[in-house]
């Protein structure tokens, strides 16, 4: 048995769950509006921004949260993007599933 070789086999079947091909999908259809999408990237990249200061423990600004809000609810006008958004969270659902499963079948490398 090959280790990443299987790697590429779970990424194959992600890549062949609904959820994958769902978002996919979605994500072609909102390439087409380039505002829409322009917007959408300009989320995401704020998004991005303030998960690593969570990380890093900064603190975000309010004005800066309240901006992402606004955002996200202009988003979310258009179904596309809705769709696209909920997609994204189901994929990391999956993603979630994952890594539990994982962590919980090398349990004795944690373990002392």
């Amino acid at each position: 048995m090959n280790f990443h070789d299987k790697i590429h086999e779970l990424i194959k079947a992600l890549k062949e769950t609904n959820e994958y091909k769902t978002f996919l999908s979605l994500k072609e259809e909102i390439k087409k509006d380039d505002v829409t999408y322009e917007k959408l990237k300009k989320f995401k990249t704020k998004q991005q921004e303030h998960h690593m200061k969570y990380l890093e423990g900064k603190e975000i600004p309010e004005n800066e949260l309240q901006q992402m809000q606004d955002l996200y609810a202009e988003l979310t006008k258009n179904e596309a993007c809705r769709q696209l958004l909920e997609s994204e969270i189901r994929i990391n659902v999956l993603l979630a599933d994952m890594q539990k499963i994982i962590a919980n079948g090398i349990k004795d490398i944690a373990e002392f």
